[in-house]
């Protein structure tokens, strides 16, 4: 006769035993860290700039902006430092973001189309009327998304990026068709090949060509799209001249700063800002009156960004100040002096903080 523990009769035990640790179970976080994850969640998932907080200067930030934004907000949400229930959340949107900005030319389909470049040809999609027709013939073909659907999860890029990974550009890629050779099973070797074209057909199975002639046809058209994809701006870029200006040119502010040497005015607020010369010399008047425009909403946008960080840090050195049972005078001095430049630039410049 079975015994009362074998019976179930321990559940409390067996249930202590299946409780499973979380990553960021009974860990806390700082207000900077809640502020971090709470903005970031606010964010569309493929605001990618705006995630990182580079939505102020996504035209004029480099490589390294994007280096030092991703180690910055990936710190701050990584959940074995960041206790937030959301922090799991925010890192992997953090890590998202910086997977597409951070490689080149995903980073210059963005920009060009303002659409998740590794969405099965979302680009595309958008201005090609033969896509959906070429999404239905891969699908009757039973094609699956191909190596763009394996990506590097958030866990392994932030150790690549922290690690020994060799550094977040580093490790390998990926490789050409694979095979798999067999030396068993029978005379001879036999090869399996897995990908690429459609096996030649023996000479017992001639009666089948037709068949694979009707399958080599829809193949052929369900590659239309990506043909017209790849070739149709090649051939726009030959005739054009090879031209691949930037839609907006980079550009700082205030006093010149090598290249930045061409200097112009907003039309509004009547701020000085600077572009290298060679990038607008073929613009039309049309053409830099809007780029007047579009240099004055970056400025605005990044004061505002800045002035919302200073507004944060100097509630932090506030809290910091204010203890359980007495304030700290010499905290709360340093608290109230701290400046805030882009708050009082912005009203300086007569624009709200929002």
């Amino acid at each position: 006769m079975p015994d009362a523990t074998a019976s179930g009769a321990d559940t409390g035990g067996a249930a202590r035993s299946r409780e499973h640790n979380q990553g960021n179970q009974g860990r806390t976080y700082t207000v900077e860290q809640k502020a971090a994850v709470l903005r970031i969640r606010k964010c569309k998932p493929t605001a990618f700039y705006d995630i990182l907080g580079l939505e102020a200067v996504r035209s004029s930030c480099t490589d390294a902006d994007i280096k030092k934004a991703y180690r910055k907000q990936s710190l701050l949400t990584h959940p074995d430092k960041n206790g937030h229930e959301h922090a799991d959340e925010a890192f992997k949107m953090v890590s998202r973001a910086f997977g597409i900005l951070g490689d080149k030319e995903k980073r210059e389909k963005y920009d060009k189309y303002g659409t998740d470049p590794d969405s099965r040809f979302e680009s595309a999609r958008a201005q090609n009327p033969f896509s959906g027709f070429g999404s239905r013939q891969a699908a009757a073909a039973g094609g699956g998304g191909g190596p763009w659907d394996d990506e590097m999860t958030p866990e392994e890029m932030f150790a690549r990026f922290f690690g020994a990974g060799g550094g977040p550009f580093g490790g390998g890629g990926f490789g050409g068709p694979q095979f798999v050779f067999n030396f068993g099973g029978g005379p001879g070797i036999r090869v399996h090949q897995f990908g690429g074209g459609m096996p030649r057909a023996r000479p017992r199975e001639a009666q089948g060509a037709p068949q694979q002639e009707q399958h080599g046809l829809q193949t052929l058209l369900g590659l239309l799209p990506i043909l017209l994809f790849f070739f149709v701006p090649l051939i726009t870029s030959i005739f054009s001249g090879g031209s691949s200006t930037p839609a907006t040119p980079r550009m700082v502010f205030d006093s010149p700063q090598a290249p930045f040497t061409e200097g112009r005015t907003t039309p509004n607020l009547n701020v000085k800002y600077f572009v290298v010369p060679s990038e607008i010399a073929s613009y039309s008047k049309s053409k830099l009156l809007q780029l007047d425009r579009t240099a004055e909403l970056n400025l605005v946008r990044q004061l505002r960004y800045e002035c919302e960080n200073e507004i944060m840090h100097k509630r932090q050195l506030r809290e910091a100040a204010t203890g359980w049972f007495y304030q700290d005078p010499v905290k709360m001095a340093a608290a109230d002096a701290y400046k805030m430049p882009s708050c009082q630039r912005l009203e300086t410049l007569g624009v709200s903080r929002s």
